[in-house]
This record gives C-alpha cells, structure tokens and sequence, in this order.
C-alpha cells in the first residue's frame, strides 16, 4: 500500500495508493491528487531531500530504487525487499512555492520472499538450493538436502480459507523477533522460549503452529494476499532455522507433515530417505510438538500474562 501525504500549504500533496510485489516495479502518479493554483504545472524537484530531474534515480538503504519519469510519476523497483518504506518527495509551481510530500510503499510479503539465515547471510528462500548450507540452531551450517514449492492461487485459497498464510508482524514475538514480517504456512510450527512453556511442558522451548498464535497481538490470518508460494527445507534431521529473524521450523517428516508436499514430492523425499517408509519409524523431533488444544492454550497464557512468546 503507498499512502502519501504532505505539510498544508498553497501546494498541497493529497494521499495516493498502489501495491508493490517483492522484485517488482509500481508506477506512483504523485502529482495526480496534488493540488496547486488555476492553470499551475505542478513538478517533483527532490526525492528524500535530494535534487532530481526526470529520470535521476534515488537509491533507498534497503536497495528499492526510485525514479523520476518524464511525466512526472515516480517508479519505485523494490529489488527484493520485503517490508515498509517511507520516502520524502519536494513539489514546486515554478514560482518558488514548494511542499514536502511522504510516500509510504507497503512491499507485499508472501511466504516466498522470507530470508534465511546462511553462513553467507540471509538468503531469500527461492534462491536456496539443495546442497546449500543454512544455519541451523542446533547443529551449526548443515546442507540442504532438498527444497520443494507449493503454489496456492486466488481460487483454491477462496474455496479453502484454512490454506490462508499466517503473517507474524515484526516484533510480534519478541523484542525484534521477527526482524521483519513473516508469513508462513498455517501449520508451519514456530519457536516459543518462555516461563509459561516451561511451567505448561517442562520444557522452556517448544514448538507451536502458527495458526494457533492469532490469539497473539500481531499474529493474523493473512486474508489480504490473493495467491501464495510455500516452500519447504528438508535436511538430514528435524532443524530449528532462522527465517525474517525468528525461529522457526524445517520441514518435519511426519505422515501428516508429508501430506502437505503431494505425492511426487513424498517420492523424492523418500528416496532421499527411505527409512520414512518403515510404518514403525517415527521421526525425531527438534523440540516439543505442541498440540493443537495446548498451543491454543500456550498463546492464551501468554496474552493473560501480557509476556512474549520468545525471552
């Protein structure tokens, strides 16, 4: 969402709105509802303080870049980011009136554009590929052994409401956790370090469905994205991985856990391991699996005791 506004004066920069993908470019028509004299041409002069003529370009701290076109609209080319920015813009008539306008650009996040922690950085997830080492919490930098995608369109999620991604706001779990807004798969289990786990499961770390912390301020269903892409990191055990700054699951190589992957991805899996066919075999997990009823149970303590769920 690009929500723009500005200081009062004779020249007047009104709100304007647009939506931006990750890796993607939005055309802003800020001078549209900007208002000005009778018969007066309205130009953006500076963008974040700095001089510009059409075409110059103005590069932000997170890489998205903005730019002047000739008739004046600005085009903002996220390169990747994920997240909010805020931009200045300087209006003039031509006459030395002047006013300062914010553009804000709302970036959707979709569960594709989360970064994972690597001994090379943060790596956003589509770029990951089996061989790749990740930072686990456990086992330091461990090999990818596979990735697999899920593809969720506007159709299926309107016929099947409960495939709808969870977005977990920035800070929403702890203090700077997560770094940025995550958006995960409403099974896809979350890391909760805290007293109250402690005292519920004897054990201070567990792990707990995303869909069962909504009850938490900042953790919603995320009903405004149309379509989504799931991916899912397999490695040679069951791994706590850092995903937008929080921690998170890997893919867990249960039945049920399986089920979400479809059948020719179960076949590749279990090549890779075929020991996942063996009914008997039960794979071990990196922390408790907390239940449905029980994470309900965990997110409503918490918010009765007003605590985080990572400290």
């Amino acid at each position: 969402m690009i929500v723009a506004d500005s200081l009062q004066t004779a020249v007047v920069a009104n709100a304007d709105t647009a939506e931006a993908g990750r890796n993607s470019s939005v055309v802003v028509d800020a001078l549209a509802n900007d208002t000005a004299a009778a018969g007066v041409t309205l130009k953006i002069t500076q963008i974040n303080g700095q001089d510009v003529l059409a075409g110059d370009s103005v590069t932000l701290v997170s890489g998205t870049v903005v730019t002047l076109n000739a008739d004046g609209t600005l085009t903002f080319d996220t390169s990747g980011n994920l997240g909010t920015e805020t931009i200045t813009y300087q209006i003039g008539d031509g006459t030395g009136t002047t006013d300062i306008g914010f553009v804000t650009v709302e970036v959707v996040c979709f569960a594709g554009g989360t970064m994972i922690e690597t001994p090379r950085g943060p790596v956003v997830i589509e770029d990951l590929k089996a061989g790749d080492l990740v930072l686990t919490r456990d086992h330091g930098a461990q090999p990818l052994r596979w990735i697999g995608q899920t593809s969720v369109n506007a159709g299926t999620l309107a016929a099947l409401p409960r495939l709808r991604p969870i977005r977990i706001k920035a800070g929403a779990l702890g203090q700077g956790v997560p770094a940025r807004d995550l958006v995960v798969s409403p099974q896809h289990r979350i890391l909760v370090r805290s007293k109250i786990a402690q005292r519920l499961f004897g054990a201070a770390e567990v792990l707990v469905a995303a869909k069962q912390l909504v009850l938490l301020d900042g953790i919603d269903i995320a009903d405004d994205l149309d379509a989504v892409e799931y991916f899912h990191l397999l490695f040679d055990r069951h791994e706590v991985v850092i995903s937008n700054g929080a921690e998170t699951e890997s893919l867990y190589t249960g039945p049920e856990a399986l089920k979400s992957v479809g059948k020719a991805a179960q076949e590749e899996i279990f090549t890779l391991f075929p020991e996942l066919g063996d009914r008997d075999y039960v794979a071990p997990a990196a922390r408790t699996l907390v239940s449905g009823r029980m994470g309900r149970k965990l997110a409503m303590r918490h918010t009765q005791h007003d605590k985080m769920l990572v400290q």
